[in-house]
């Protein structure tokens, strides 16, 4: 059997996505996936500064 998947290697990974691309729609669909998750404030904090693309 394979082991499962490390769901939170899952969600940083998602985040390094979005902070490549750099867009605000990229953090937003971040959040969406991950509304209660720690980077989701983060990504909300991005959004917040006003330096994206």
């Amino acid at each position: 059997m394979t082991p499962a998947p490390d769901a939170e290697a899952a969600v940083q990974s998602e985040y390094g996505g979005a902070t490549r691309k750099g867009t605000r729609e990229a953090y937003e669909r971040f959040i969406r996936r991950h509304p209660d998750h720690p980077l989701a404030q983060k990504a909300r904090e991005v959004i917040a500064a006003g330096t994206l693309k």
